[in-house]
């Protein structure tokens, strides 16, 4: 133990001595906050494990990653550099979002797949050797991989099943489900945790296309309302009206302020939510009408018959249009993300069902040559 203490002393005191010229190389560097995080994480696990469990780990989760960068360059998916975390291996985020659920499941399936091909090698050396660590190597890849490809968001097996039906989802959270009940533990409730939300998410994704279906509706009637203002002929009328319809939101969003059961309450909720929109945009063009109504009218070269657009509503055009946009997209992606031809739907459950059943047969011999030595 004291020896133990003395070498992680030694080492943290090297890099604290060399920190500052370590950081300023890695800081120009793609790869430096992989490098250090790589290292961290090297340095906890063997301060725990050993060297060599620790080497083994850190390995397997590299490739892994690379496996996963890879399958997103080939798809031009733009992502971070991996991260190390120390006991809950390495993050990697996209900085473009898949455009559809195949997408995605191909990004997934390259982790799992570069795993498998990770541990391959010490299969042959272990035959030749007979040296436990290579049985080791065996049986981490396998373990590692095969817990990925479990059927639940956020791990690689819930993301690759998403092309053929994220009902599956289910299947896997109840399999973490039963995993926690016979050997509880942090990582496992966080799976199943992120994994619950994810499936709830999906799960209320019909009604959040049914409220900004509504919101688009209600968006456009606004934009409506700004091109007929400068037409006005009575713009007392129609401050009036404007006013009037932002005092009966308001009273209206406030009666319907309450919770709802979902699924159970979804039409009074519905309600609820139409009633909130209502008063965002009532109170929306209600400001936007009193500052246009404020601002001087400009004309071109002094011609009263040539008036300037104004700037005030020119602006508030561009941002509906703009959020409009975003609406538009977020409809789109609830309605086809997740639809994909019969065939490639069979190709992903052939492939996914065939790297489980191999990494299946690695786990099983891994702990067979494994358990004599343990």
């Amino acid at each position: 133990m004291n020896k133990k203490r003395s070498t992680m002393l030694a080492i943290g005191a090297f890099l604290l001595a060399n920190l500052k010229w370590l950081l300023g190389l890695l800081k120009f560097s793609k790869f430096g906050a992989t490098f250090l995080s790589m290292i961290l994480s090297l340095v906890l696990y063997a301060n725990f494990y050993g060297w060599k469990f620790a080497a083994a780990l850190i390995y397997l989760i590299f490739v892994h990653e690379m496996g996963h960068l890879v399958a997103a360059k080939q798809k031009g998916i733009r992502t971070s550099p991996a991260i190390f975390i120390p006991f809950a291996g390495a993050l990697i985020s996209m900085k473009d979002q898949p455009r559809d659920a195949a997408t995605e499941a191909y990004l997934a399936y390259g982790g799992p797949l570069a795993g498998l091909i990770s541990f391959l090698p010490a299969l042959p050396l272990y035959w030749g050797t007979g040296d436990p660590f290579w049985a080791l190597v065996i049986y981490l890849g396998a373990t590692i991989n095969l817990f990925n490809l479990l059927p639940v968001s956020p791990l690689d097996g819930g993301r690759i099943v998403t092309v053929l039906s994220t009902k599956i989802w289910l299947i896997g959270l109840l399999g973490i489900l039963a995993l926690l009940l016979f050997s509880p533990s942090p990582m496992l409730f966080l799976i199943f945790l992120l994994g619950a939300i994810t499936w709830w998410n999906r799960a209320r994704e019909g009604y959040k296309q049914r409220v900004l279906t509504y919101e688009k509706e209600r968006l456009a009637r606004f934009l409506t309302e700004l091109r007929t203002w400068p037409t006005l002929l009575s713009v007392g009328e129609t401050r009036e009206r404007l006013y009037n319809e932002y005092r009966a939101a308001t009273a209206k969003r406030v009666q319907t302020k309450r919770f709802f059961l979902p699924f159970l309450q979804d039409d009074k909720r519905f309600a609820a939510d139409r009633a909130r929109i209502d008063r965002l945009y009532a109170e929306l063009a209600w400001n936007v009408y009193q500052q246009w109504e404020r601002t001087p009218v400009l004309f071109l070269d002094a011609d009263p018959e040539q008036p300037l657009p104004s700037p005030i509503l020119l602006e508030a055009s561009r941002d509906a249009e703009r959020q409009l946009s975003l609406i538009d997209n977020q409809l789109e992606t609830l309605s086809n993300y997740y639809e994909a031809p019969a065939g490639t739907k069979w190709k992903v459950l052939l492939a996914y069902l065939a790297l489980a059943a191999v990494l299946s047969l690695a786990f099983w011999y891994g702990n067979s040559i494994i358990e004599p030595s343990r």
